[in-house]
């Protein structure tokens, strides 16, 4: 931008400042208008990728098999679960959860049916035994059969038998219905507190209960953030400049920047969800910075021209274009994450990156304006901004720098030297379970479940072998076989497929505790077993649930453990391995599910974002040369702005903090706010060498430029650091990880443009020389006796 357009546009923002205002407070209201058309995402369908190869395979899944989920109610008893009047209380449960609306079945041990043998006669019959007097009791060697020929009724019984489970199937296209899901939840709480056996406690779990947590704890969390980023930005502005006016100014704008951005997503249909729920938050507390530099250059001019338009009008000159600069990095980090096929995360980056640029839009438009009409600070204010404890730390620190600049830099470099040391060990964790702290009471509940119940985590593996091929013995032994691989997994618990069932039924025809031997060596053994089962509606649903209506295709749940140490890629890339390995050329394996879904569409964003961060980095420093309109300048920018980049890496490595769909946008977000401070230094620099007092000495041009942009920096550094930190009250550690990430950058990002890049700049003659050439302007590294 030339500086002729440069003038023309600063002084139509200082002459028709309020025609200006007029007009954002006219497009202001109607803009509020639309504010209640914004939709909410309760589906969360937002964060699914439905164009991915892994959604595909798992919708395939469903076609075949059904689309039930699952909710698991744990009771917990100081009495046997098989004690009479426990069942009785089961039983009255287990009637009334069947009448619930949206729940497609019930099993528990009260209505399970079972096929057995009785006085002779094969048929199907419920576990519960009851007595002539009217008394129930479970007859535990039966139990104990058909718990090894059916794995899921491990969750119906604990081995203590203690803790019973009732199992809960629901229609799967309510499962993204946050409002269906809610109240069928709340129905089923007052059914199981109704029937619940004395002195005892329960816990219900599932996918359900996750996204239903998901959604409460994102709204919670957004309100809250962005409550918290408004009082921070208008707290720290009111101490930097000890006046409410200023702290008026910035709630003002920050308030209306909002409105407009609410009003947009409205206009163009983005909802309300996860992501861009935190937008807001995060608009503020960059908005912030463009602020707090007007008026810093406002109060610096006024005290030199004693006249407000004038000193709005210079102020404006000196930080129009790096504010115009620093919101496009800004953007262009924020914009960079849109390189993703799933829609939250590409709506985060176009909002944030829209309301970057809308908060500078409003910024210089309404500051300046507010400026001029509101009475200038008095002598007092300036006094006390100068005694502050800020000002006398940072005159602290540029006697530090000017006395021992190579020991600084030394320090910068050690530091981003640490920190890139730890990259090797970051890990990838890509499982939305894991995305809850462990202080939510969903994850205390899973803890709980875990503990009687044991893991509900499960992957679905899909056999495709051909129509018939099923009702082969020679397929159904790799089965056995598969079976004992994926047991012999350090990370599976437990296998649950239909092979144990048909042992257990072939052993009750046979009369004979070799069932394997009979059933593998018989033909024509497996399509009878078949053709009984499927007699009653029970059997046949059963039988349903583990192969298609072509007996070509099985599926073979693997309930894992999901350990913590351990990724849920890791774990699906063995299960792939192991049923690959054993069922060859003769049937194709896929693994799928829930948690499958999710980690195959997590890892594809966490490359996505990688790319991002190229994209970035380039964008950004193309930016900073055409800003400083130096190839040089636009160089060195980049060295304090490795750090910020490396301390997130570090930091990730060190301490544990995993690479997942949330911190994965830390880097690419943190260069983009990380260069602002840096783009402001560095144009003080090149004013304060190129200004009419060219006989300054580059020494003094540090200084003059370290004097008058360092409490800016610092002031706006403060804003983004409180900002950030304060998403630790979110309840997803990915989230907590991002907020102390980011809030690590920018302290990190503070120390590089502070204290780094200016004692870089004095520590090394060439750069010196190479600014001075870049500048046409001569070097003056001799007369200054610096090194």
């Amino acid at each position: 931008m030339s500086d002729f357009s440069t003038t023309s546009i600063i002084d139509t923002l200082v002459d028709r400042r309020r025609v200006l205002v007029a007009a954002v407070i006219v497009v202001t209201v109607v803009l509020a208008l639309f504010i209640p058309r914004l939709i909410r995402d309760p589906t969360l369908k937002s964060g699914l990728d439905t164009t991915s190869q892994a959604y595909r395979d798992y919708e395939r899944f469903v076609r075949i098999f059904g689309g039930e989920e699952l909710m698991l109610i744990a009771v917990k008893n100081p009495r046997p679960a098989d004690d009479p009047a426990v069942l009785t209380k089961l039983e009255s449960m287990t009637s009334q959860l069947e009448s619930v609306k949206h729940v497609e079945g019930v099993v528990s041990l009260t209505n399970l049916k079972v096929f057995r043998q009785n006085k002779g006669l094969f048929g199907s019959s419920t576990l519960i035994r009851r007595e002539p007097g009217g008394g129930k009791h479970i007859d535990r060697t039966d139990l104990e059969k058909i718990r090894a020929a059916v794995p899921s009724l491990d969750y119906l019984l604990s081995p203590d038998r203690k803790t019973f489970g009732v199992i809960l199937l629901t229609d799967e296209k309510y499962g993204y219905d946050i409002p269906v899901i809610q109240k069928t939840v709340e129905e089923i709480h007052k059914i199981v507190r109704e029937n619940l056996p004395a002195d005892a406690e329960f816990r219900i779990v599932g996918a359900p209960i996750v996204r239903l947590a998901i959604q409460r704890y994102n709204l919670q969390t957004a309100i809250v953030f962005g409550i918290l980023c408004l009082l921070i930005s208008t707290s720290v502005s009111f101490y930097i400049f000890k006046s409410i006016r200023v702290a008026a100014i910035t709630l003002v704008v920050m308030v209306i920047c909002v409105t407009w951005i609410l009003a947009f997503m409205a206009l163009v249909g983005i909802s309300l969800n996860s992501t861009t729920g935190l937008s807001f938050g995060l608009v503020l507390i960059v908005s912030v910075a463009a602020i707090i530099r007007i008026v810093t250059h406002f109060n610096e001019r006024y005290r030199h021209v004693r006249d407000r338009e004038e000193a709005a009008r210079q102020a404006l000159r000196i930080v129009f274009f790096p504010c115009l600069m620093c919101s496009a990095t800004t953007a262009v980090g924020f914009g960079s994450i849109m390189v993703t096929s799933i829609p939250m995360v590409f709506q985060l980056g176009v909002i944030m990156s829209l309301g970057v640029m809308l908060s500078f839009v409003l910024v210089v438009i309404l500051t300046p304006a507010f400026l001029v009409v509101m009475p200038p600070l008095d002598s007092g204010s300036y006094e006390r901004m100068a005694r502050d404890w800020v000002a006398t730390v940072l005159a602290a620190i540029e006697r530090a720098i000017f006395r021992h600049h190579r020991l600084c830099a030394g320090a910068g470099v050690v530091l981003t030297l640490a920190m890139a040391a730890g990259i090797p060990f970051i890990h990838s964790d890509t499982q939305i379970l894991r995305m809850l702290s462990e202080r939510t009471d969903e994850m205390k509940d899973l803890e709980f479940v875990e503990q009687n119940l044991g893991s509900i985590h499960s992957l679905e593996l899909l056999i495709e072998a051909g129509p018939n091929a099923f009702k082969k013995p020679e397929l159904w032994q790799k089965v056995r076989e598969l079976n004992a691989e994926l047991k012999a997994l350090p990370e599976v618990q437990d296998t649950d497929s239909f092979l144990p069932l048909l042992e257990y039924l072939n052993a009750l025809f046979q009369g004979s505790g070799d069932d394997a031997k009979s059933l593998f060596s018989n033909p024509g053994i497996i399509p009878e077993l078949f053709a009984v089962v499927s007699l009653s509606p029970d059997g046949k649903k059963l039988v349903e649930r583990y192969l298609d209506h072509q007996f070509g295709r099985l599926c073979i749940s693997v309930r894992i453990k999901n350990s913590p140490s351990v990724p849920i890629t890791e774990t699906i890339e063995e299960v792939q391995s192991a049923a690959e390995s054993v069922m060859g050329t003769d049937a194709k394996v896929t693994v799928t599910g829930d948690i499958a879904v999710f980690a195959a569409q997590a890892s594809d964003l966490v490359r996505s974002q990688m790319y991002s961060l190229v994209i970035a980095f380039v964008l950004i420093t193309a930016l900073l040369m055409l800003h400083l309109r130096s190839v040089v300048l636009g160089l060195i920018s980049l060295i304090p702005n490795v750090l910020p980049v490396t301390v997130i890496f570090g930091i990730m490595g060190w301490m544990g903090i995993s690479l997942d769909t949330v911190t994965v946008f830390c880097a690419a977000v943190a260069l983009g706010l990380a260069v602002d401070d840096t783009v402001h230094f560095l144009k003080q620099l090149r004013y304060e060498l190129e200004s009419e007092a060219s006989d300054a000495t580059f020494q003094q041009c540090v200084h003059r430029s370290f004097e008058i942009t360092a409490k800016a920096m610092v002031s706006t550094s403060a804003v983004l650091f409180f900002g950030f930190i304060m998403l630790i009250i979110s309840p997803f550690r990915p989230v907590v990880s991002f907020g102390i990430l980011c809030s690590a950058s920018i302290l990190s990002a503070l120390f590089s443009d502070v204290i780094m890049l200016p004692s870089v700049i004095l520590s090394s003659s060439r750069i010196r020389r190479w600014i001075g050439r870049d500048l046409g302007r001569r070097s003056d590294v001799e007369q200054e006796g610096l090194p």
